[in-house]
């Protein structure tokens, strides 16, 4: 299972160019979410004119909701536990939608 990882790069090569994805392939031995990039790094996401460009915190500084925010299975495993309904109703719409678009994808095999 993939619930603690660090996003690293991995080149791949499509037609002659070389391309950069990024991928969840690195997995931390203790459990531990390590952020990309390390502390005091600009992030470059100045949004004003005026002001001092953002700067990356040490991981410990972040609230812990931001390490798990893209963990699919951990919000899905949260939201079951608070409200039942609400999960089930995801679990069908996804369900018929699959459906949906496999009758679609049957109708222009025709």
């Amino acid at each position: 299972m993939l619930s603690k990882a660090v996003i690293t790069r991995v080149p791949l090569r499509i037609g002659g160019f070389n391309v950069r994805t990024f991928s969840r392939a690195s997995i931390l031995k203790n459990n531990e979410v390590k952020s990309s990039c390390k502390a005091g790094t600009v992030l470059n996401l100045k949004m004003k004119k005026s002001g001092d460009e953002p700067v990356a915190l040490e991981d410990h500084e972040y609230p812990e909701w931001l390490w798990d925010c893209l963990d699919k299975e951990k919000l899905d495993s949260k939201l079951k536990e608070t409200d039942f309904m609400k999960w089930r109703r995801k679990q069908i719409t996804k369900a018929n939608t699959a459906k949906i678009n496999n009758n679609n994808f049957l109708a222009k095999m025709k």
